[in-house]
């Protein structure tokens, strides 16, 4: 789905089509600045870049399947599982990095194809499947590491997650880049994204025009719980440790990236530029309210009334859309 304007110019396209995510970036920008001097520097925007590196991936992983009209929110937990089985594996330094690695993102691949399988092809709805793993997640988690954080300081290990490229940007701003581009290539460029779009409009139809709803299904669960898998061992590089509660809450902040890029928790609606932008406005959301010095937990109470809202604001602009049938 090529994103153009009348006169064919795709960056004008683009801005036309999420133009309504980059106004509430730009208002909260201002009001972010107008409370803290802190705010307008490179160095807190670079932050910025690095803090939302991984809920860039996470969410517009997510994204397909809300575009399905679906839901996934197991992927903190397998961001958790991934980062306790990492430490604990390259902590015996009897495995290679590499090879503890291809394991993790394994991991990750089985959470999404089990998923998958629960919901394409034994019609568990999404939420409770993805509950279900949810919770088989957090729970080998603590078996695993006996709800201990487990060290792993092995400087060749860490510097994945910690190495500053030129300019000060995180390297985990470019593993984002990286896969948020083969999202967009995927999502626009091939088959799958229209598919993606016919199911969440229309499954029936879907499956009477001769598209394989079960296979689509199962991709982009496939590909969240890859990345969840990737981000939790970027995360254990970063730490130099895993935790059992690494991931907690991580589903929420993707969610509510998706919610402000404008895609419809009813599936049929969503785009990976909307929900990029709305990352950012959650990661500038975290940062002006640490910046004001304001308790951590308020930043949950803003995530979930903004989730809320996105929702309250979607519900009604379908009935709207409806009435006017």
């Amino acid at each position: 789905m090529k994103q153009k304007n009348k006169n064919g110019n795709p960056v004008l396209g683009w801005l036309q089509m999420n133009l309504g995510p980059l106004l509430g970036l730009l208002a909260l920008c201002i009001i972010v600045s107008l409370l803290s001097d802190k705010f307008v520097s490179k160095d807190n925007f670079l932050n910025i870049l690095k803090s939302v590196s991984t809920n860039m991936m996470l969410a517009c992983a997510l994204t397909m399947v809300i575009i399905l009209g679906l839901i996934d929110i197991s992927v903190g937990s397998t961001v958790g599982l991934a980062g306790i089985v990492c430490a604990t594996l390259i902590g015996t330094g009897r495995y290679p990095i590499w090879m503890v690695i291809l394991f993790c993102l394994g991991i990750g691949l089985v959470v999404g194809l089990v998923n998958g399988i629960l919901i394409a092809h034994i019609k568990i709805p999404a939420f409770i499947a993805t509950l279900a793993t949810q919770n088989i997640g957090r729970g080998l988690c603590q078996v695993i590491c006996n709800g201990a954080p487990v060290r792993c300081s092995e400087e060749a290990f860490t510097r994945l997650g910690t190495t500053t490229m030129s300019g000060g940007i995180s390297i985990t701003v470019i593993y984002s880049a990286f896969f948020v581009v083969l999202i967009c290539i995927l999502m626009y460029r091939t088959k799958i994204g229209t598919y993606l779009y016919a199911i969440g409009g229309n499954e029936m139809a879907a499956e009477y025009s001769g598209i394989n709803v079960k296979l689509i299904k199962m991709i982009p669960y496939l590909i969240g719980g890859f990345f969840a898998a990737f981000c939790g061992v970027i995360w254990t590089a970063r730490l130099g440790s895993g935790s059992p509660t690494l991931g907690q809450n991580f589903e929420l902040d993707a969610i509510a990236a998706t919610a402000l890029g404008g895609a419809s928790m009813s599936g049929g609606i969503g785009r990976i530029g909307g929900t990029m932008i709305g990352v950012l406005m959650i990661g500038v959301i975290n940062n002006g309210l640490n910046l004001i010095n304001l308790n951590s937990f308020y930043q949950l109470i803003v995530k979930g009334l903004v989730v809320a809202i996105s929702v309250i604001i979607d519900v009604m602009r379908k009935n709207r859309a409806a009435n006017k049938v």
